[in-house]
């Protein structure tokens, strides 16, 4: 992408952030997302056909970044020097990033979007647990593989509405530590 159509998403992203604290899901329109952003219509369609897939671009863009294998410093964290795949770090790098974009996430969980978005989330939270699992299994072999997955998916869901709920007083790796000690020991 070219740096012209980076600074247009950039806005975009920061319209929907600042809309989504101030509205209901269904009540943001395309037309104040313009504003918001100060782009055009056309604009804005080159890059998406609806808020559902800004929504979902958004989404992605967060975790397309987080598992890239290509990792650069960041301006609040550096995991670009771990040599091998680090789960814990993985973990804190999502929670920093979330951190990051935290008035978009308290937008998206304190509204009707949530369950969008919250759909979004969990596949891609899946893919982080399915490996996480499937390279580390969990003692207790009783429980099935599918059950152990789904439960990890949804204490990530529990623990991150928890720290958006609480104004992210904690840092990044005391999240990652709860989310650790709850769903994946």
């Amino acid at each position: 992408m070219d740096k012209r159509s980076e600074k247009t998403v950039d806005a975009i992203y920061k319209a929907f952030a600042s809309l989504i604290n101030k509205k209901d899901y269904d009540d943001i329109t395309i037309q104040d997302l313009l504003d918001e952003a100060s782009i055009s219509r056309s604009t804005f369609y080159a890059h998406y056909k609806t808020k559902d897939e800004l929504l979902l671009s958004i989404s992605n863009h967060i975790f397309d970044h987080v598992f890239s294998k290509s990792l650069q410093e960041e301006k609040t964290h550096d995991f670009s020097k771990d040599v091998i795949l680090n789960y814990r770090h993985l973990i804190e790098h999502i929670f920093y990033h979330i951190r990051d974009e935290r008035e978009l996430f308290e937008g998206i969980l304190s509204n009707k979007v949530n369950a969008l978005f919250l759909v979004e989330f969990r596949n891609q939270i899946s893919k982080f647990v399915n490996s996480y699992l499937s390279n580390y299994p969990m003692t207790n072999n009783q429980i099935p593989f599918e059950l152990r997955k789904s439960l990890a998916i949804e204490e990530f869901i529990v623990v991150l509405k928890y720290w958006v709920i609480n104004s992210f007083k904690e840092t990044p790796e005391e999240i990652a530590d709860f989310y650790i000690k709850t769903a994946i020991k």
